[in-house]
């Protein structure tokens, strides 16, 4: 099948998803870099702002990325004052994150921020159609996670809300 059709509704179904979010996050990004941080940085104050002081690993496996790639963002996140690192004094070997003052102080602005995101995606959709689109979201993603291969894993845990 061609992938250079100009018509909205003959374009292929991976096309489509691929642009959408494509733009949704173009408009995250958008948004928070308005409060001065990268989104992977956001990404990363998001969970400990739910869940301070855990190990770096679990940072990793949140946001689905390796841990050399949380290592860097981590370090510029410490040189910048957003977080703390520092070893788990009953296991050595690991590092446990915590989240700074400057960063505890920008936590509702943070909450307003993705709320405006929330509010954004929310309102092209009617009550009805929002329910759906998060039925055939997480349909998709229950499929591809069964034959997700990747060392990462993209599957959501139905049993954390995190």
């Amino acid at each position: 099948m061609p992938w250079n059709i100009t018509k909205p509704e003959e374009m292929p179904l991976a096309k489509l998803l691929a642009n959408a979010c494509r733009l949704a996050t173009w408009r995250v990004r958008v948004h928070i870099e308005k409060i001065g941080i990268h989104p992977s940085q956001g990404r990363v104050l998001v969970h400990l702002h739910e869940h301070d002081n855990v190990p770096q690993w679990r940072i990793a496996k949140e946001m689905h990325a390796s841990p050399a790639a949380v290592t860097s963002i981590l370090q510029r996140m410490e040189r910048d004052g957003w977080i703390t690192r520092a070893r788990d004094p009953q296991d050595q070997r690991t590092v446990r994150i915590s989240l700074s003052d400057r960063a505890r102080a920008l936590e509702e602005e943070m909450k307003c921020t993705f709320g405006q995101i929330e509010e954004e995606i929310s309102s092209i959709y009617t009550k009805e159609e929002r329910v759906e689109l998060r039925r055939l979201l997480l349909k998709l993603n229950e499929r591809f996670s069964k034959d997700d291969e990747s060392p990462l894993g993209c599957a959501i845990d139905a049993s954390n809300n995190s």
